[in-house]
């Protein structure tokens, strides 16, 4: 689903609280001094690769988003500023939290100090904190997340002209969009791609000595769901976490099983990060492997009929032994 919605003016291309959106009245701005989406594009602040953020458009209409199944979108954000109404960037493949999604990344913000931070910041401003995860107002202080590669801006003089549906657009809503013929053309257009990813660093050393890597929490939680139904299936099989980075390894008699998790809503994206990583996996120190080799992608969302083609293809024309297996989250079933 592609949407719309506004953002609260910010100078400080939504860092920190500027309070700037001094026109705003009766809002959650105009009673405490800020917006929770200020700290939406804190680029330093991610987890695994992952940028939390909140949207009060989505604020509105999560609970029904979640409830009809719409899990992930891509959106168009906008803003009133005193030269009219900007447009400011379009996130692709952005995801909207559940309950236990959005409190385990705000425990990690308060962890690592950042809800701290944010809590300083709106002093900084005169701000109200007691309205920073006030129930009245917002269910929870994060309810979205993306991938920073993701985010599209629209050039800074980026304003809507006559005609625009946009002029319309008054409160924070999240506006489902049936067209993109009346929105501008961002600087970047969407890349082909610039590369596999990194793999994620977990919170968690590894005995060959590298670095510690760091996991979001979904990533743990499909990872523990995959270790209860991997010992069901190979009661006799040795099983490792995170042995040479690699997510699961399962080791029977006659094959060696490399299994790549990643939390990513989007089946195609999930197949195109995991490959590479399992491929290097299994066979750059190993030309020879001892035993037959299998690469799982594993990921939380079912495969579509293009996605089932794509594998199919892939399997086939180069021969790989790859293949991808749905784990969902616990909240999921």
């Amino acid at each position: 689903m592609k949407y719309i919605t506004r953002l609260c003016h910010n100078t400080s291309n939504w860092q920190r609280p500027t309070k700037s959106a001094t026109a705003e009245k009766g809002t959650f701005f105009s009673n405490f001094g800020y917006g929770h989406e200020e700290w939406l594009f804190r680029f330093e602040w991610q987890i695994a690769g992952w940028q939390y953020g909140f949207l009060q458009g989505v604020n509105h209409r999560r609970t029904s988003l979640l409830a009809d199944g719409l899990r992930a979108g891509e959106v168009v954000l906008f803003s009133l500023t005193p030269g009219g109404r900007r447009y400011v960037a379009r996130i692709r493949h952005i995801e909207f939290l559940d309950d236990e999604q959005a409190s385990d990344a705000l425990k990690r913000y308060k962890e690592r100090g950042w809800y701290g931070r944010m809590l300083e910041e709106i002093d900084d401003v005169s701000g109200d904190k007691s309205g920073l995860g006030s129930v009245v107002w917002a269910s929870h202080v994060l309810n979205v997340r993306f991938r920073p590669d993701d985010v599209e801006w629209f050039p800074q003089d980026t304003y809507a002209t006559d005609g625009d549906p946009v002029l319309q657009y008054q409160r924070y809503q999240l506006i489902q969009l049936t067209t993109y013929a009346t929105v501008p053309e961002t600087l970047v257009r969407r890349p082909t791609r610039k590369g596999l990813q990194l793999p994620p660093v977990h919170d968690r050393y590894f005995i060959d000595g590298g670095t510690a890597r760091e996991c979001s929490p979904e990533h743990s939680k499909i990872q523990e769901a995959l270790h209860k139904e991997l010992k069901n299936e190979y009661p006799t099989a040795d099983i490792v976490f995170e042995e040479n980075f690699v997510d699961v390894t399962v080791t029977t008699e006659t094959e060696k099983i490399f299994f790549e998790i990643k939390s990513d809503l989007n089946t195609r994206r999930v197949l195109r990060l995991a490959l590479g990583q399992l491929l290097e996996y299994a066979y750059y120190w190993d030309s020879m492997p001892g035993r037959a080799i299998k690469l799982i992608a594993v990921g939380r969302t079912a495969m579509s009929l293009e996605d089932k083609q794509y594998l199919k293809y892939l399997t086939q024309k180069f021969n790989l032994p790859f293949d991808y297996r749905q784990v969902r989250l616990p909240s999921e079933i």
